[in-house]
């Protein structure tokens, strides 16, 4: 990586007035709204982040901006980074991370400029170290000089190169060749010029360049690439180049492409090898020429205080660069495609709202998805990023810029940083306050403090506020330092909602004995309150079944009541209806997808088996869409999907692409279809949404895709609608008919219980919402393999009967498996220790693991060692378990053969293993490992206890319980494998050890892979 510091200082800091600052709500932003909470923090020597939310009047929705404001000074410093290579792209965060590995503490940092998509070359200026990377490509910019000031505008940068000889005229005058250069590591370009080139443009170090034409290959003999400064450079050789053209660290090459025509091919063709080529670098801008970092950016917002025309329009994510009248920055991002968190704003409005804050000039940096800021609170050392990036996570970019201070603590108390969980709440609920000693550099330390309150009650650092409401300070002090927040107390909210898990209520269906844990939330003025559900008064009539004070409502018996939830004399009712019938999968994509019609316009639907893309079950349905010139695409089924009676909603699992485009179900009443919205895909990853079905609907009959329009200007000035994303691809999965309100996702209950003396096992099977399932939703295998079973649909009893335990036996496992009809899977185990039987290795005698071992031996899922051995404590390498995990799977080789393997290492994998690593790599059970721009499959290493269970985790359907992991290490479990982990925890496949640790990056054993792989049968 490149960390380019505009200047390393000696940090010292001056003592902080206050560490966080909480506003009530001022008067209505003109540009973005009416104001709804402000809140300042303090994080550094004069540099303070703001985070505020509005209520937009024209969309009825909320916007939230954060931003940095920042008065250059000795103690922090800006720095403009990228990656390994200009057109390599890393996150924000990831970026922070490598600076605070340098021993910096980022105070703040915000994504930079605009970029190809598809290089990754930045579109404007980059400089780092007083040295210009790329080139600014007519583009704005924001430069920062050693004391870290900064120059707003377009540098106009000019840069000429001098090839080192001359050309004569037809009488003999000779002038010497001096050429433009177009750009200085920007991807080359037919039409226009020529173009230089240097060691860090990309990860390989090469011109990138795909067609042919000539290249000069130069070394570096002295100077630099800095604004009023030359750089002299020694011709190694002029190619005829087909392709890229490498080059060393110390190199540069100046580049033509050969359709620019023959005058520039022809310049290049002729400089002589061995000869001096000088380039020289000026600034239209004279204020650049000190500048010693800086970074691009696409549009000019502000000019002397005024917004700027003809600014593109349409509501996204924003992040720009402002500057005040006294050289204050203000580094800005705003949240956007996020309804019920923010809808984003405009150009003009960024370029209003900048004005508001008081800046004159601003420039717009990238933005959408793009759009990050990271920032390090007083009480941490870590920075964390703070807005809510639209991807739904971190989109790598090109290059950022970020702030940054000594990361060296002082040990001298400056103030108490102190932050409630939450600053308005509902009258009544507890607050958590933390506190920490911040030091005079803004760094967190240990010191004691008395904690102190004007209202409510304290313990243990958990407020809780009075009934009657109001403004409660809490205050952290020791002698004359101090530091204090403000909670607010609201006893009187607008309105009073309740939700089953993320969906609103305005009716609720239940069955006879089915529970609920409802929330309820309470809003004033546009803001979500955090309340504890003993805040509220619940209360539930019609002898249908019970509520208690925590929300819980537990359904008894068949009929119709009332669900009142009241506080601060508003309330809120719900009509309850108990029901016996249970829910109803519509389609869960289990046996591939439902054939389409020729009435489909572009869209189609697949079948998907990658366990990142399916949420329940092994399958998803995948639909791939292309929007018309109207903006819409659709997929009509050859056959409907039956709903079924009496149901009100529809409940589906969508995995969106962030495009903003609607979709929406096609239903039918049958006589008429009509599209129903489901969702607005301004999202990415896994989300459930509802669709409210309209009374009669009888069947689904296919989706419906519609853009997002954008009002652009056409070549005669006219406003025309255009669809930015015009492709994307969806996934979709389990599609269940519900009741206003209902949303299942609590997996089913099983107890199991043996009959020693009988033989028999017995189990009941219950849903808290389906009541008892059908005898098909229920599986029972012995061993890993399905075994008949007797089974009760009255009373949700099974009775297996197991073979004869009298004599000699070998273990036995049964499970009992149960899948609801929102695709929640429970399971329960019964098992039968072996007797009178012999291990089966000669190494296990007395090994804790034994059983488990003779029990995979039993089922052809491992055969040791030609030794006879198993060596049940040797760590299992990854190819070895790839063999064990195929058995256990049961695979067939033949259908993988002719899997064509993309790893490095192919060379390494043992012929005993191919087959297996082929069907797993095809079926996406295994990864690899990329390194240097390479996958490896590493076959011979040991494996870890998180690669592990990442690997059986994408082999398990999808829809067992998740537990919330306890382990005392459970913040070293790596992201990748944290879900697979949970979700084998819940169902007792892993555990931690007896310290409470679960050491996810140590060794596993043969013998502990084992017992998992027996658990999981």
């Amino acid at each position: 990586m490149n960390k380019f510091l505009c200047k390393a200082t000696s940090l010292f800091l001056s003592a902080a007035l206050t560490a966080s600052l909480l506003a009530v709500p001022a008067a209505a932003s003109q540009a973005l709204g009416e104001d709804l909470s402000r809140e300042d923090t303090l994080v550094h020597e004069s540099t303070t982040l703001s985070t505020n939310v509005f209520w937009s009047t024209t969309y009825s929705d909320l916007r939230q901006e954060n931003l940095i404001t920042y008065s250059p000074n000795s103690s922090v410093t800006p720095v403009i980074t990228y990656g390994s290579a200009l057109t390599s792209r890393t996150t924000v965060d990831s970026m922070a991370k490598e600076l605070e590995a340098q021993g910096y503490r980022v105070v703040a940092g915000i994504n930079g400029d605009f970029y190809d998509t598809g290089n990754g070359a930045p579109v404007g200026l980059v400089m780092t170290d007083g040295q210009v990377r790329s080139s600014d490509g007519g583009c704005y910019a924001i430069g920062f000089r050693e004391d870290g000031s900064a120059v707003l505008g377009k540098p106009g940068l000019s840069v000429k190169a001098d090839l080192g000889y001359q050309t004569y005229d037809s009488v003999g005058y000779g002038t010497e060749v001096v050429v433009n250069i177009a750009g200085i590591n920007k991807v080359r370009s037919s039409t226009s010029g020529i173009f230089l080139f240097t060691y860090d443009f990309n990860d390989r170090h090469t011109t990138g360049n795909a067609m042919p034409g000539v290249d000069v290959l130069c070394t570096i003999e002295d100077g630099s690439l800095s604004i009023g400064g030359t750089l002299t450079l020694r011709v190694d050789e002029v190619i005829q180049a087909t392709g890229a053209t490498a080059m060393n660290p110390d190199q540069v090459v100046i580049s033509v492409n050969n359709q620019v025509g023959s005058y520039f091919v022809g310049l290049l063709s002729d400089v002589p090898v061995g000869g001096t080529i000088t380039v020289s670098l000026t600034a239209a801008d004279e204020s650049w020429n000190d500048v010693e970092c800086a970074i691009g950016a696409l549009y000019s917002l502000l000019e002397n205080g005024s917004v700027v025309s003809g600014l593109p329009t349409g509501a996204h994510p924003r992040t720009a660069v402002g500057q005040k009248a006294d050289g204050t920055l203000v580094f800005y991002t705003i949240d956007g495609r996020q309804s019920g968190l923010s809808i984003g704003a405009t150009l003009n409005q960024v370029a209003a709202r900048l004005a508001e804050l008081g800046c004159v000039t601003a420039l717009c940096l990238d933005g959408g998805g793009s759009t990050t800021l990271t920032v390090t609170k007083p009480d941490s050392t870590r920075s964390a990023v703070v807005n809510s990036p639209s991807d739904g996570g971190l989109r790598a970019v090109s290059n950022h810029l970020f702030l940054v201070a000594d990361n060296d603590p002082t040990g001298k108390l400056d103030h108490f940083y102190v932050s409630p969980d939450s600053r308005y709440v509902l009258a009544g609920s507890k607050v958590t306050v933390s506190v920490s000693p911040v030091d005079t550099n803004y760094i967190p330390m240990a010191h004691t403090y008395k904690l102190t309150t004007d209202g409510g009650t304290l313990k243990d650092n958990v407020l809780t506020t009075p009934a009657s409401g109001g403004e409660i300070t809490v205050t952290a002090s020791s002698g004359s330092k101090s530091g204090s927040t403000v909670v607010h107390a609201i006893a009187t909210p607008d309105s009073i909602s309740v939700k089953n898990g993320s969906t609103a209520l305005s009716s609720l269906t239940m069955t006879p004995g089915s529970s609920l844990k409802l929330t309820a939330s309470a809003v004033y003025n546009h803001l979500t309150l955090q309340a504890d559900p003993e805040a509220f008064t619940w209360t539930l009539d019609g002898n249908i079944g019970t509520v208690d004070a925590a929300g819980t409502i537990t359904a008894s018996a068949p009929g119709s009541g009332t669900l009142t939830v009241s506080a601060g004399g508003k309330s809120v009712s719900i009509p309850v209806t108990v029901t016996r019938i249970a829910l109803n999968t519509v389609e869960d994509f289990e046996s591939g997808v439902p054939a389409l019609t020729s009435y489909s316009y572009g869209a189609s639907l697949t079948a998907n088996t990658a366990p990142a893309y399916v949420q329940m079950g092994r399958q998803s349905g995948k639909l791939d869409f292309t929007l018309d010139d109207t903006g819409m695409a659709s997929a009509v089924f050859e056959k409907p999907c039956s709903v079924g009676a009496a149901y009100t909603q529809l409940n589906l699992w969508v995995y969106g692409d962030g495009s903003g485009a609607t979709l929406s179900l096609l239903t039918s009443d049958g006589t008429t279809v009509s599209a129903k919205d489901a969702a607005v895909l301004g999202f990415t990853g896994w989300r459930m949404v509802f669709v409210a079905l309209p009374a009669g609907t009888a069947a689904v009959t296919g989706f419906q895709i519609t853009g997002a329009p954008e009002l652009e200007l056409d070549a005669f000035g006219d406003q025309i609608l255009t669809y930015p994303v015009s492709s994307g691809t969806l996934y979709l999965d389990q599609l269940t008919a519900s009741y206003s309100g209902m949303v299942d996702q609590e997996v089913p209950v099983i107890s199991a219980a043996l009959d020693s003396e009988t033989g028999i096992v017995t189990a009941m099977v219950s849903d808290a919402v389906d009541g008892v399932l059908p005898r098909s939703a229920v599986t029972v295998r012995q061993n890993g393999q399905d075994v008949s079973f007797r089974y009760d649909a009255a009373s949700g009893q099974v009775t297996v009967s197991l073979p004869d335990l009298s004599g000699d036996h070998e273990a036995i496992r049964l499970t009992i498996t149960a899948k609801d009809a929102s695709g929640n899977i429970g399971r329960a185990s019964v098992d039968v220790g072996p007797s009178g039987v012999g291990h089966k290795f000669t190494d296990i005698e007395g090994y804790w693991a034994a059983d488990y071992v003779d029990f995979l031996y039993n089922a052809g899922i491992t055969t040791g060692y030609q030794d006879g051995t198993f060596r049940p404590g040797q760590n299992i390498s990854r190819q070895q378990f790839a063999v064990m995990l195929f058995r256990y799977l049961g695979l067939d080789g033949s259908r993988y053969e002719d899997v064509e393997l993309p790893f490095a290492d192919l060379n390494r994998i043992g012929d005993y293993a191919l087959t297996a690593i082929k069907a797993l790599y095809t079926l996406g059970v295994i990864g690899g490992t990329e390194r240097n721009g390479k996958l490896y499959m590493d076959p011979e290493s040991s494996l870890t206890r998180a690669q592990a269970a990442a690997m059986i985790g994408r082999t398990q359907e999808k829809g067992y319980a998740s537990a919330e992991l306890t382990f005392s290490d459970t913040g070293s479990i790596p992201a990748y494998a944290a879900g697979y982990i949970r979700t084998m925890v819940a169902q007792g496949v892993l555990s931690g050890y007896e310290d409470g640790s679960f050491k996810p990056n140590a060794n596993i054993t043969r013998g502990q892979m084992a017992k998992i792989l027996y658990n999981l049968l």
